[in-house]
Protein backbone atom coordinates (compact mmCIF):
# COMPACT_ATOMS: atom_id res chain seq x y z
CA UNK A 1 0.00 0.00 0.00
CA UNK A 2 1.36 3.44 -0.93
CA UNK A 3 1.12 6.06 1.83
CA UNK A 4 2.39 8.87 -0.39
CA UNK A 5 0.21 11.97 -0.29
CA UNK A 6 0.60 15.14 -2.34
CA UNK A 7 0.22 18.32 -0.31
CA UNK A 8 0.06 21.81 -1.75
CA UNK A 9 2.58 24.34 -0.46
CA UNK A 10 0.15 26.11 1.89
CA UNK A 11 -1.27 22.85 3.23
CA UNK A 12 2.26 21.63 3.86
CA UNK A 13 3.13 24.88 5.66
CA UNK A 14 0.06 24.44 7.89
CA UNK A 15 1.10 20.87 8.72
CA UNK A 16 4.69 21.85 9.46
CA UNK A 17 3.45 24.68 11.69
CA UNK A 18 1.32 22.25 13.72
CA UNK A 19 4.27 19.88 14.08
CA UNK A 20 6.62 22.66 15.08
CA UNK A 21 4.23 24.12 17.65
CA UNK A 22 3.52 20.67 19.11
CA UNK A 23 0.15 21.77 20.49
CA UNK A 24 -3.42 22.24 19.35
CA UNK A 25 -3.99 25.45 17.41
CA UNK A 26 -7.20 27.26 16.52
CA UNK A 27 -8.09 28.31 13.00
CA UNK A 28 -7.28 31.95 13.83
CA UNK A 29 -3.89 31.03 15.35
CA UNK A 30 -2.96 29.19 12.15
CA UNK A 31 -4.21 32.10 10.02
CA UNK A 32 -2.16 34.63 11.96
CA UNK A 33 1.00 32.49 12.20
CA UNK A 34 1.11 31.90 8.45
CA UNK A 35 -0.36 35.29 7.45
CA UNK A 36 -3.19 33.67 5.50
CA UNK A 37 -5.79 35.98 3.96
CA UNK A 38 -8.79 34.66 5.91
CA UNK A 39 -9.84 32.16 8.58
CA UNK A 40 -11.67 30.31 5.80
CA UNK A 41 -8.39 29.65 4.02
CA UNK A 42 -6.87 28.25 7.23
CA UNK A 43 -9.99 26.12 7.78
CA UNK A 44 -9.77 24.71 4.24
CA UNK A 45 -6.17 23.54 4.71
CA UNK A 46 -6.78 22.21 8.23
CA UNK A 47 -9.76 20.19 7.03
CA UNK A 48 -7.73 18.82 4.10
CA UNK A 49 -5.11 17.62 6.61
CA UNK A 50 -7.83 16.15 8.83
CA UNK A 51 -9.32 14.23 5.90
CA UNK A 52 -5.86 12.80 5.16
CA UNK A 53 -5.48 11.70 8.78
CA UNK A 54 -2.52 14.01 9.40
CA UNK A 55 -4.28 16.11 12.05
CA UNK A 56 -7.11 15.65 14.51
CA UNK A 57 -9.63 18.18 15.73
CA UNK A 58 -10.55 18.39 19.40
CA UNK A 59 -11.97 21.02 21.73
CA UNK A 60 -8.61 22.86 21.82
CA UNK A 61 -8.25 23.06 18.04
CA UNK A 62 -6.28 21.09 15.45
CA UNK A 63 -3.16 19.08 16.26
CA UNK A 64 -0.75 17.00 14.17
CA UNK A 65 -0.91 13.25 14.69
CA UNK A 66 1.63 11.73 12.29
CA UNK A 67 4.86 13.33 13.35
CA UNK A 68 7.43 10.92 11.92
CA UNK A 69 8.14 10.55 8.23
CA UNK A 70 9.44 12.24 5.13
CA UNK A 71 7.51 15.11 3.61
CA UNK A 72 8.58 17.21 0.62
CA UNK A 73 12.30 16.94 1.30
CA UNK A 74 11.88 17.31 5.06
CA UNK A 75 12.47 14.49 7.55
CA UNK A 76 10.30 14.79 10.64
CA UNK A 77 11.23 13.02 13.86
CA UNK A 78 8.99 14.02 16.77
CA UNK A 79 8.86 17.79 16.36
CA UNK A 80 12.32 18.18 14.80
CA UNK A 81 12.46 18.97 11.10
CA UNK A 82 15.61 18.43 9.05
CA UNK A 83 16.23 18.85 5.35
CA UNK A 84 16.18 15.38 3.79
CA UNK A 85 19.62 15.95 2.35
CA UNK A 86 21.13 16.52 5.79
CA UNK A 87 22.13 12.86 5.73
CA UNK A 88 23.69 13.16 2.27
CA UNK A 89 25.48 16.26 3.45
CA UNK A 90 26.80 14.39 6.51
CA UNK A 91 27.99 11.53 4.32
CA UNK A 92 29.79 13.77 1.84
CA UNK A 93 31.31 15.82 4.67
CA UNK A 94 32.55 12.62 6.33
CA UNK A 95 34.13 11.47 3.05
CA UNK A 96 35.82 14.85 2.66
CA UNK A 97 37.23 14.63 6.19
CA UNK A 98 38.46 11.07 5.55
CA UNK A 99 40.18 12.23 2.35
CA UNK A 100 41.84 15.14 4.15
CA UNK A 101 43.00 12.99 7.09
CA UNK A 102 44.34 10.39 4.67
CA UNK A 103 46.26 13.14 2.88
CA UNK A 104 47.73 14.46 6.14
CA UNK A 105 48.76 10.99 7.27
CA UNK A 106 50.34 10.27 3.91
CA UNK A 107 48.03 7.34 3.16
CA UNK A 108 47.19 8.82 -0.21
CA UNK A 109 49.08 11.32 -2.28
CA UNK A 110 47.72 14.59 -3.56
CA UNK A 111 47.22 14.16 -7.26
CA UNK A 112 44.70 15.40 -9.77
CA UNK A 113 42.13 12.65 -9.05
CA UNK A 114 42.24 13.29 -5.30
CA UNK A 115 41.85 17.03 -5.80
CA UNK A 116 38.90 16.51 -8.14
CA UNK A 117 37.26 14.13 -5.65
CA UNK A 118 37.62 16.58 -2.74
CA UNK A 119 36.38 19.52 -4.81
CA UNK A 120 33.42 17.50 -6.10
CA UNK A 121 32.46 16.45 -2.56
CA UNK A 122 32.72 20.01 -1.26
CA UNK A 123 30.76 21.43 -4.21
CA UNK A 124 28.02 18.81 -3.86
CA UNK A 125 27.75 19.47 -0.12
CA UNK A 126 27.49 23.23 -0.50
CA UNK A 127 24.96 23.12 -3.33
CA UNK A 128 22.72 20.56 -1.62
CA UNK A 129 22.81 22.29 1.73
CA UNK A 130 22.03 25.69 0.22
CA UNK A 131 19.15 24.31 -1.87
CA UNK A 132 17.52 22.50 1.03
CA UNK A 133 18.06 25.38 3.45
CA UNK A 134 16.27 27.79 1.08
CA UNK A 135 13.40 25.33 0.57
CA UNK A 136 13.00 24.71 4.30
CA UNK A 137 13.02 28.44 5.07
CA UNK A 138 10.41 29.05 2.37
CA UNK A 139 8.15 26.32 3.77
CA UNK A 140 8.48 27.57 7.31
CA UNK A 141 8.10 31.27 6.59
CA UNK A 142 6.06 32.75 9.38
CA UNK A 143 4.60 36.16 10.02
Amino acid sequence: MNDEVKLGETTLRVYLLLIREGKAMSIREVQRALDLSSPGQAYHHLERLRELGLVTKDTDGYRAVRKNGVIEGVIIVRSIMLPRTAFYLGFSAALTVIYLISLLLGLIKLDLITMVAILALLTFSIIEFTDQWIKLRRLLKLK
